[in-house]
C-alpha cells in the first residue's frame, strides 16, 4: 500500500490522514493541517531517513 501513490492516496482521503514513510519499517501517520510542524518535517528528512537505516534492514 505504501509503495502505490493510488492506494496510499485513497486511505489518506478514507481517513483523513497522511502517511509518510523513511523506509519500509519505518511509517509515520500524521494530521494533514500538520504537515509544517517539527514532527512531520523531521520524519521526512533526509537525515532521518539515513539515521534509520540498520544493516540488517537496507534491502527490505
Amino acid at each position: 500500500m505504501m509503495g502505490g501513490d493510488a492506494i496510499r492516496g485513497a486511505v489518506e482521503r478514507y481517513f483523513g490522514i497522511k502517511l509518510a514513510f523513511q523506509n519500509c519499517h519505518s511509517v509515520g501517520v500524521f494530521h494533514p493541517n500538520r504537515l509544517d510542524s517539527a514532527a512531520y518535517q523531521d520524519f521526512i528528512s533526509i537525515k532521518s531517513q539515513i539515521l534509520n537505516q540498520t544493516p540488517e534492514l537496507v534491502d527490505c
